[in-house]
Order: C-alpha cells, then sequence, then structure tokens
C-alpha cells in the first residue's frame, strides 16, 4: 500500500478489501513498472503516474484515447499542504514500489 497525501492505494484486490474495514482504507489502486507507478482510482482508471524522476502527475485521457499528462493536482488525491510533503510521499512511493 501506498500514501500519497493521507490518500491510500492498494496494489491489488485482496489488499483494497482488506483496507475497506480498516481506518486505512483504500481509495485506489497502483501498478508498478519499471520506470513509472500508474495510479488507478477505484474503477481502475488512470487519474496519475508518478515517474522515476520523482514527478507525480496528472493523467487526462484524451478524446483519441491518449494520455495527456501535467503538473495538475489529482482530484482523488488534493493539493498538498507544502511540496515538502509531496517529495516526501514521492520518494516513498518508488522505494517502496522499487523503481528507479
Amino acid at each position: 500500500m501506498i500514501t500519497l497525501n493521507n490518500t491510500h492505494f492498494a496494489a491489488n484486490d485482496a489488499e483494497f478489501s482488506i483496507s475497506q474495514t480498516t481506518e486505512k482504507a483504500c481509495a485506489g489502486f497502483y501498478r508498478a513498472y519499471k520506470n513509472v507507478i500508474n495510479l488507478m482510482d477505484a474503477e481502475r482508471n488512470k487519474i496519475g503516474v508518478i515517474t522515476k524522476h520523482k514527478v507525480l502527475a496528472l493523467a487526462t485521457r484524451l478524446d483519441d484515447g491518449r494520455f495527456y499528462y501535467s503538473y495538475g493536482d489529482i482530484p482523488l488525491i488534493g493539493e498538498y499542504a507544502s511540496h515538502g510533503q509531496k517529495c516526501d510521499d514521492v520518494r516513498e512511493a518508488l522505494a517502496l514500489c522499487n523503481v528507479k
């Protein structure tokens, strides 16, 4: 489970369903790859990414099916109180998922 701005993301369905009975209920899922972590909502729609370059980016699906990535705040995660906290959360997520 990774946490971004006190919003939890599960790696799989089992972790998601177990979390629903605790105070750390997951709002969505994540999928780690070699260079990126995809963030998804509860319906598994891509909402953002964390890149190996420590960038948390908003993912918006275009009409042609491709994604547009921007530095905007991800609505499910919300706005961070400080840039330092955002950097700490991103670093922890990358380390947990072993993305290099």
